[in-house]
């Protein structure tokens, strides 16, 4: 029999929406009889995720129970991915993995139990509040694209095999293939999915032809619209049909053209002929929330592109805002034949109504106005908004009451996995989804929770009326203006946040509502409110779990600068990366507790080196490298946030920079001063990060030494030489370290420091060996996770070449072998560690191997102009815009520079960095002022960019975001008023570099 759980145990179930089921859900856990990896009675953590996800869905705690192995794997992602959103990336990465390991299973089997693996992640985000509405439809969205994309994948793989390739013919007779896409409507279409939504489909292909055949039958042949439309069937069966964990989704064809009178695939031609000539009002309505979910993204748009004017005409007629209207009555009249409890969805001021409003408004004025096209109900509201069709005050009441409305609704589905909308009949059953909907744990949660539901729904019930029956949007304009306050959606965030960090400050004064007043002064200078005030609950959270078993010394103890720490915290949560970091290991917020001003290299080294010299077991010594490492970030990281600014904007963007400019600036570096510190910082902790990992690395081969010391790295003849960021001096949150190895292959060996035997019996398999081993310091994923990728591929040869390489063989390589791409990369070499000085030999002797090559390639700026055209044809592979690869990308830059340098045999200055790069080259001539102005602004912004995107994605990423969240953190960040100024911003520096590459490549 097992033991009584513990008291904490019992109190935290007592704080939960459902105790009863919690426990229940608990008692089964403890009954089950597998063997799991992960101790639930050492584990807090994991435990209080698993009995908070069984007190909110009973629906998912079946799904632990059934499939226990997610218990293992949801502990990963708690320790990973908890505090972000995943990508479509990185879930089409893990699905592919996925499938690989249930091989004993079909496909439709596979997809169900891989999205309800992932929904423990993402109810689990919700649930603790650390993801808000739109973050947790769009990453259900995501979900979906992603199991579309891989059904239909690979439905066109199995027709493929058996009929060839689906072609047409172009305007002047050359064959093409003809490609399928799957457009999304609905909830899936405007990136809003349900836990529990049906998915609203169009099938659409390209053009009509026929296949290639097998090449063995003639049979074999059929026409595309048999081939895609068995296509389409393969992944309706899919995804649609019932398996041993249920149907994966509900898919809905009924919007197709003609409904279910229609074909089941279009092709677009046909399909936009129907909308625009045949289809009725509501069914262009529907267009307005269309979008790529899987396929072609280019037949979308081609398909989009041609109705656009059939859904935004620019003299809409009379009668939109009135067929909208009657259809919203006809809703109602049915619901009230039901007679059943009030509809979140349906129901008078509930979610639709919401929905008519915006799309109403929308096909209004959408054809004059297309600012306020988009399909995302809240982003439309705040469009709309700002353009004066909605009053300001309509718009906060309607999105807080949107907010309401679809948390009660995920709260009813999530209770069963089913599609339900109406609130329960049971006081006990509605008191549960109160509390499960955030209101009182305690006393009575039920007149709360519908005294705001009848406030929202009254709210939402006047602006319909308003829009559809009443008065002009002029009337309601005349109110004032609401008071500063929090938003409304964050007031429970708000106290949800101080009530538990007041729980954890070792200030026993202090109160919770003296932690919201700090929280109310702090906000303001969050990039993201709303995701600081979940990630400091989350904090919170960790931390108390964290403090439970450990020991008094290991606590964090702020005391009487309680308030300064929340501060710098609210700043630093806003950042998912950071967030990531602290929220897996609470107690790193002590380097925020005390002076956070940068120490610098020599710093950084003194506190690297002495973490690891406290550890006496060698084993541990990297971990300890880690801690300090993450401490250190952390400190960088709050120094960033802290400065929310657009370090390019400095100088005006229409001031030229003059040849006094050129003359009196230092590098030009007062426009970049934040970023460029900020850059520097991040190199001075990689290079002591890698010196201080070569010296835990040359003590695992201490045994090679007679007296068991270390040789120094200093004494040694080889250095390893930073590329890329690194050999730049542009390092930044989540960059690799490209490095190369070079030793001295004409000194004689061993060198009189080193004692060597007959394991390591020549210098390149000695340091082979070295390496070999700092690259696991640096790269080996332990508990404390990892602190670099390292990159070696760019040494001669590529994978197939050594490791390690001696300097005169290098430059023989380069002078007699290498690339022109080569010569332009090792430009950038710098020593970073081991013997410096002769690495600073090593680099002069590759710069002048590389002009030298250079000097006598007649074909320099075509092979390099070649190169460029590969990488933009190979890494370029979506239509957003790429800011490192694509056109008028940071790549653009480095490719004019290069050249130039390589051309006109330009050392670099003694200020590294591409910034300073581009200064130089327009002071010696090599660049026309104009030229070197735009570079220089246009790098400066795309760095900038670049810079925030891996603070504020969960990931670093060339591409902009798709997540309209991501792109107004980004633009805040960068002191830009809206995301279509930062898109212009965009456009306009990409076009003006890639004018510049244009003339010095042509």
């Amino acid at each position: 029999m097992h033991r009584s759980e513990p008291d904490d145990i019992d109190n935290f179930i007592s704080t939960l929406p459902d105790p009863e089921g919690a426990r229940a859900f608990l008692s089964r856990l403890r009954a089950r009889d597998y063997a799991s990896p992960i101790d639930l009675d050492l584990d807090r953590l994991t435990l209080a995720h698993l009995l908070t996800l069984a007190a909110n869905s009973p629906f998912l705690a079946e799904t632990v129970l059934r499939h226990p192995e997610n218990i293992a794997w949801l502990k990963a992602e708690t320790e990973r991915n908890l505090d972000r959103i995943k990508s479509r990336e990185q879930l089409s990465e893990e699905l592919a993995r996925f499938v690989t390991r249930a091989l004993n299973v079909d496909d439709a089997t596979r997809l169900a139990r891989f999205k309800r693996r992932e929904m423990l992640r993402i109810y689990l985000r919700d649930c603790l509040q650390m993801a808000t509405l739109s973050e947790v439809t769009e990453e259900l969205s995501n979900l979906a694209d992603v199991i579309l994309s891989y059904s239909l994948a690979r439905a066109h793989q199995v027709l493929t095999n058996l009929h060839g390739t689906p072609q047409t013919h172009d305007e002047r007779g050359r064959i093409e293939k003809s490609v399928f896409a799957i457009l999304a409507l609905g909830k899936l279409g405007c990136r809003e999915l349900n836990y529990a939504s049906d998915i609203d489909l169009l099938f659409l292909y390209s053009a009509g032809g026929e296949t290639s055949g097998d090449g063995r039958t003639p049979e074999s042949v059929i026409g595309n619209k048999e081939f895609f439309a068995r296509a389409a069937e393969l992944v309706v069966q899919m995804i649609g049909r019932s398996s041993e964990e249920g149907a994966v989704y509900r898919i809905d064809l009924r919007l197709r053209p003609y409904g279910r009178d229609g074909d089941l695939v279009w092709d677009i031609e046909r399909a936009a002929d129907y909308y625009r000539n045949r289809a009725h009002n509501w069914e262009r309505q529907a267009l307005i929330r269309a979008r790529a979910s899987a396929g072609s993204e280019a037949v979308v748009a081609g398909f989009l592109e041609k109705v656009r004017d059939a859904i935004f005409s620019k003299d809409a007629l009379p009668e939109t805002l009135e067929g909208v209207r009657r259809a919203k009555e006809k809703i109602d009249r049915k619901e009230a034949a039901r007679g059943r409890g009030f509809n979140v969805k349906l129901g008078r001021g509930g979610i639709r109504e919401i929905e008519f409003i915006a799309q109403a408004l929308q096909l209004k004025h959408g054809g004059r106005e297309p600012w306020v096209r988009s399909a995302q109900t809240l982003i439309v509201l705040a469009r709309l908004a700002e353009k004066n069709y909605l009053s300001e005050i309509e718009r906060a009441r309607l999105a807080a009451a949107y907010t309401f409305l679809r948390t009660v609704e995920h709260r009813l589905q999530m209770e069963h996995g089913a599609q339900i909308h109406t609130l329960p009949a049971s006081q006990e059953r509605l008191a549960i989804l109160a509390r499960r909907c955030g209101y009182a744990q305690a006393g009575d949660s039920v007149a709360p929770f519908s005294g705001d539901l009848q406030k929202h729904t009254s709210e939402v019930r006047a602006v319909y009326n308003r829009v559809f029956v009443d008065a002009p949007p002029t009337e309601i304009r005349s109110e004032p203006p609401p008071r500063v306050a929090p938003p409304n959606e964050n007031a429970r965030l708000i106290r949800e946040a101080a009530t538990r960090l007041s729980k954890v400050i070792a200030a026993p004064a202090v109160a919770a509502h003296d932690v919201e007043r700090t929280l109310l002064s702090a906000l303001p200078n969050a990039i993201n409110a709303s995701r600081s005030l979940r990630n400091l609950a989350a904090w919170a959270t960790s931390y108390a779990t964290f403090a439970v078993d450990q020991t008094a010394s290991a606590e964090l103890k702020p005391g009487d600068e309680w308030s300064t720490l929340i501060e710098r915290l609210t700043l630093v949560l806003s950042s998912p990366y950071l967030a990531h970091l602290l929220i897996a290991r609470p107690t790193l917020a002590r380097a925020l507790s005390g002076d956070t001003q940068g120490q610098g290299a020599a710093g950084f080294m003194k506190e690297l080196r002495g973490a690891v010299t406290a550890e006496s077991d060698p084993s541990h010594k990297a971990d300890a490298l880690r801690r300090a490492w993450h401490r250190i970030l952390i400190e960088l990281g709050y120094a960033d946030m802290s400065v929310v600014r657009s370090p390019w904007s400095v100088v005006s963007s229409s001031k030229a920079l003059t040849e006094h400019d050129l003359q009196t600036t230092d590098h030009g570096l007062r426009t970049t001063d934040y970023l460029r510190a900020s850059n520097l910082s991040q190199t001075a902790l990689a290079e002591a990060v890698l010196k201080t990992g070569l010296e835990i690395a040359l003590e695992s081969m201490s045994s090679q030494r007679s007296d068991g010391d270390s040789t120094p790295s200093t004494e040694l003849p080889f250095a390893i030489l930073g590329l890329g960021r690194l050999g730049h001096a542009g390092m930044d949150y989540g960059s690799d370290l490209d490095l190369l190895v070079v030793f001295d292959d004409e000194s004689a060996w061993p060198p009189a420091s080193l004692e060597t035997t007959a394991e390591v019996s020549a210098p390149q398999e000695f340091y082979a060996k070295l390496t070999s081993k700092l690259v696991y310091v640096l790269s080996s994923l332990t508990r404390e996770g990892l602190l670099y990728r390292t990159d070696l591929r760019l040494r001669p040869e590529g994978k197939s070449g050594p490791v390690v390489v001696g300097l005169k063989g290098l430059v023989t390589y380069l002078t007699e072998r290498a690339s022109a791409w080569e010569h332009s990369a090792y430009l950038k070499a710098r020593e970073v560690a081991g013997n410096l000085e002769f690495g600073a030999r090593a680099r002069t002797l590759i710069s002048d191997a590389c002009f030298d090559a250079a000097r006598r390639n007649q074909a320099l700026q075509q092979e390099l102009r070649d190169m460029r055209a590969r990488q933009l044809k190979e890494k370029v592979r979506n239509t957003r815009a790429n800011i490192k690869w694509g056109r008028g990308g940071m790549n653009d830059v480095y490719f004019v520079t290069r050249y130039l340098q390589l051309r006109d045999r330009i050392y670099f200055p003694t200020e590294q960095g591409t910034s300073a790069l581009v200064t130089h080259l327009g002071r010696v001539g090599a660049l026309d002022p104009q030229s070197m102005k735009e570079l220089f602004e246009g790098y400066n912004f795309l760095r900038s960019l670049d810079h925030w995107m891996r603070i504020l994605l969960d990931r670093p990423s060339s591409t902009l975001p798709a997540s309209s969240i991501a792109i107004r953190d980004i633009s805040r960040a960068l002191e830009m008023p809206e995301a279509a100024v930062l898109e212009e911003s965009m456009a306009h520096h990409t076009s003006a570099i890639r004018k510049v590459y244009d003339r010095v490549f042509e």
